[in-house]
């Protein structure tokens, strides 16, 4: 899809993180009608409609931050490199999240996780 929307020899679209932005708009967009109107009990729409500014902030703005520059920048970046090079980039992302997740501390690094991180990152190296 990327290479398609995005390559030179193809769509061409000079946009990237305008694009990554829609996307993003769009998946807000049906997360809010289906906590708001589909079913709020189950997808958690009482809790964050309850939820203060302040544990807001602090969660869920630093994981929206870093998964919007990730993929934003993930798009960018296939202009620019090959496939395969941005395949074997990608395969650090894990490590990268779990770093962020440990400043923003909202994740404890333990010797289990660290573990998963390294499969998952050689699974995806591989």
């Amino acid at each position: 899809y990327n290479k398609v929307v995005f390559g030179n020899d193809k769509l061409d679209f000079p946009c990237p993180l305008l694009l990554t932005s829609i996307h993003f708009l769009v998946q807000w967009a049906f997360a809010y009608l289906a906590t708001e109107f589909c079913c709020p009990v189950l997808l958690g729409g009482d809790d964050v409609a309850r939820m203060e500014w302040r544990p807001y902030l602090s969660t869920s703005v630093p994981c929206g931050v870093v998964t919007a520059l990730d993929v934003g920048l993930s798009n960018l970046s296939l202009v620019r490199i090959s496939l395969a090079f941005y395949t074997m980039v990608k395969a650090s992302s894990p490590v990268f999240v779990l770093a962020s997740a440990y400043i923003f501390g909202i994740e404890k690094i333990t010797p289990s996780l660290l573990l998963v991180v390294l499969l998952i990152s050689i699974g995806e190296f591989l």
